[in-house]
């Protein structure tokens, strides 16, 4: 059931990857228009493509997750964190007297960010896993044994009977003839 929300989530999942773009391009464009200095500039040479690989990255790490590969929508808390993180990357861009604050807030940020996505990633795959492995289980069981159903035992039948060695699916009985 799709509600009103889940539209801002699947916009941050489309958003996340033009960001890695956009948003170092901002910075650029930022820095001709609020003006910086020639050092300024060189430092932008180093920062911006820093800002495109840990962006990639985050944004990597949270579309190979199962469940938002399946939903192609991010959680709220990678809403929440994007954005915290984009903005400090939109407020670095204006080159203020503030640029100091919004480049440790965007590092942290960062940080942040990676490790809270790739827990997610691993708890998220282990999820998943967990239940592609009960499904295997569930349907590998004999019929008639299921999670409810308690084992039999060996040389019973469905009805109680006994049966003969020969008749256990278990075991295989080979008899070799030689002329």
């Amino acid at each position: 059931m799709k509600t009103g929300f889940d539209v801002i989530r699947r916009a941050f999942f489309y958003w996340q990857f033009l960001a890695a773009f956009v948003l170092p391009a901002w910075l650029f464009i930022g820095w001709g228009l609020f003006g910086g200095s020639g050092w300024g500039f060189v430092g932008l040479l180093v920062t911006a493509p820093i800002v495109f690989i840990a962006l990639l990255v985050i944004a990597l790490i949270v579309y190979a997750r199962p469940l938002v590969r399946q939903t192609r929508m991010v959680s709220w808390k990678d809403v929440l964190l994007y954005l915290v993180l984009h903005g400090a990357v939109i407020g670095l861009g204006f080159f203020g007297p503030s640029t100091t604050f919004f480049v440790v807030l965007a590092v942290l940020t960062a940080i942040v960010a990676f490790w809270l996505t790739l827990w997610e990633l691993l708890t998220d795959s282990a999820r998943s896993m967990r239940e592609t492995m009960d499904a295997f289980e569930q349907a590998a069981q004999p019929p008639g044994q299921g999670p409810g159903v308690p084992p039999r035992a060996p040389g019973q039948g469905s009805t109680g009977s006994t049966r003969r060695p020969g008749d256990d699916p278990d075991v295989i009985i080979i008899h070799e003839v030689r002329d």
